[in-house]
């Protein structure tokens, strides 16, 4: 009885040692066996649809006292879904929506909404930016302003000042409303009394700032025989548009010289200034020298190929901003 009561307590601690390996055994290919939860992926959210600004661009021009003149910028949906349009921002102080649409404004597929801008009445003297933008960026314009100091004499926005603001970044040769009236070049200005075609196509002479006293202003090209000017008149700076950027007018701004070299003029007679040529010896002014030509440059100081700008001084005091005009599709005659 004894030695069989030993053998069976002897057989215990074994049997539960089996048993433990074998529990340890499953806890480890259960373990093996078991796959991580894998993380799901986010769904990306989409983007907001953009909303297209036309122009992206937009330049003004006033004196302190006067609001300029409005101009319209066109925000499009061009998508497939509606847009709610739910902000709208300019620079306070400086520019200002006319009439802004109370927000938010639903655009369907395809439709669009027209704003009205303007360069405010009061402000900084001198060249002012800042932008459009609706959505806190969803759609930007870009607004450069001259608000001058009144209207005309010592009240007028220098060269540079005009040249800033038009987005070229060229060098006039002074900074002062006043400049002298030499024939010696100043700043990036180039000798070019005349000029012939650069390529096929027309000549383009637009207009883009005149700060003068008011009156019809006929412009155009002339052609020479021998000393003598033929004028031919492409277009007129309307009365009532003075001291301004852009200036509007009647007429044209193209035309066809075909081979010849040719020359620009303006005809302020209504202010009883002199005919004023390009070419130096056909003014009979004070001021001979009454055009400086300058090889026009971009915003990034780039110079454009086959363009000009020229700075017009009829009278006396070389501000040489009564009249400019970009030129293209030309080159100096030789």
């Amino acid at each position: 009885m004894t030695a069989d009561k030993t053998r069976w307590t002897g057989r215990r601690p074994l049997e539960r040692m089996g048993a433990m390996l074998l529990t340890v055994a499953l806890m480890s290919c259960t373990q093996a066996t078991t796959e991580p939860t894998p993380t799901p992926t986010p769904t990306p959210t989409p983007s907001p649809v953009a909303v297209l600004a036309r122009p992206d661009a937009l330049i003004f021009s006033t004196a302190v006292g006067q609001a300029s003149a409005t101009q319209t910028v066109v925000l499009q949906n061009p998508s497939t879904e509606t847009v709610s349009v739910t902000s709208l921002t300019v620079p306070s102080g400086e520019f200002q929506l006319v009439n802004p649409p109370t927000l938010p404004v639903t655009l369907a597929p395809g439709a669009a909404l027209t704003l009205s801008v303007q360069l405010t009445s009061s402000g900084s003297i001198g060249v002012v930016r800042g932008t459009l933008m609706s959505q806190g960026g969803a759609a930007s314009v870009a607004l450069a302003g001259l608000r001058a100091k009144g209207l005309e004499g010592s009240n007028e926005p220098a060269m540079s000042q005009i040249v800033e603001a038009l987005g070229y970044k060229l060098n006039p040769g002074w900074t002062t409303l006043e400049s002298d009236t030499s024939a010696f070049p100043l700043g990036d200005e180039v000798i070019a009394p005349l000029f012939v075609k650069a390529g096929t196509g027309a000549v383009t002479v637009t207009p883009v700032a005149r700060y003068s006293p008011d009156g019809a202003t006929p412009f155009g090209y002339f052609t020479l025989t021998g000393s003598t000017p033929a004028r031919h008149v492409v277009g007129t700076l309307l009365a009532g548009q003075y001291q301004t950027l852009n200036p509007g007018l009647s007429g044209n701004t193209s035309f066809d010289p075909a081979t010849s070299a040719f020359g620009i003029y303006i005809d302020p007679a209504a202010y009883s200034y002199p005919l004023t040529y390009s070419k130096d010896s056909l003014n009979t002014g004070r001021t001979a020298h009454a055009v400086r030509v300058y090889p026009l440059k971009d915003s990034a100081g780039v110079a454009v190929t086959g363009a000009y700008l020229l700075a017009f001084e009829p009278s006396v005091n070389g501000d040489y901003q009564d009249a400019v005009f970009v030129i293209r599709n030309v080159k100096p005659a030789p």
